[in-house]
């Protein structure tokens, strides 16, 4: 069976352009949360931002072209919440640079828990939804670059390792929570139970 592709078809250039783009994206997230992901429909989709569906093909091709730029909407502000972070001083602490990631993370999600709870359960991790969502290695391979600088003499491989605990900690109980109880990103809970959690550990990773 074939894969369907959800490159767009093409780029809003023009300031027209943009903000139709902008109607339909904030139309499909829209009604991912009211209808998920089996329900939503391109001409529902349409509908919902007040244009045409043939305005929506110009630029997405089909449902999963519309989700997948969401999602990678979603990763692109994650990735600069983090890049905001590793561009903190070298004489920042362990810690507080932890604390940052954690927060950097949760906050990009807590922006719209209900959309990142469908993307997390329902949408297909296939074709390019998948390349869409898929933002750890990524996150990774920055985090593991910003240990090295920071603990330079600290073998290569172990910084592999660290870099990869704390971003699979850190994503596992963003998502988490989101999932199962996203009042806990509005109270905090979430964020002092990661930072008892990864703080030690940070620093005992980093230690002599």
């Amino acid at each position: 069976m074939a894969t369907r592709t959800a490159s767009p078809r093409k780029r809003p250039l023009q300031g027209r352009s943009k903000h139709t783009v902008a109607m339909i994206l904030e139309a499909t997230a829209r009604v991912l949360t009211s209808h998920g992901y089996d329900r939503t429909t391109t001409n529902l989709v349409a509908e919902t931002a007040g244009v045409s569906i043939g305005s929506l093909y110009e630029y997405f091709p089909n449902k999963e072209g519309l989700v997948a730029a969401l999602a990678s909407a979603h990763v692109a502000e994650l990735v600069a919440r983090v890049d905001a972070v590793l561009a903190l001083p070298c004489e920042e602490t362990p810690r507080a640079v932890v604390a940052a990631l954690v927060r950097a993370g949760l906050e990009a999600h807590r922006v719209a828990p209900a959309l990142h709870k469908v993307l997390v359960e329902q949408v297909p991790r296939i074709g390019a939804l998948a390349d869409a969502m898929a933002v750890s290695a990524v996150l990774q391979a920055k985090i593991a670059a910003d240990l090295q600088r920071r603990a330079p003499a600290l073998p290569p491989a172990r910084v592999r390792m660290v870099a990869l605990v704390l971003e699979t900690c850190i994503e596992a109980l963003t998502h988490r929570a989101v999932v199962e109880a996203p009042d806990w990103l509005e109270t905090g809970e979430i964020e002092r139970e990661a930072l008892r959690l990864l703080e030690p550990y940070i620093e005992r990773a980093l230690g002599p």
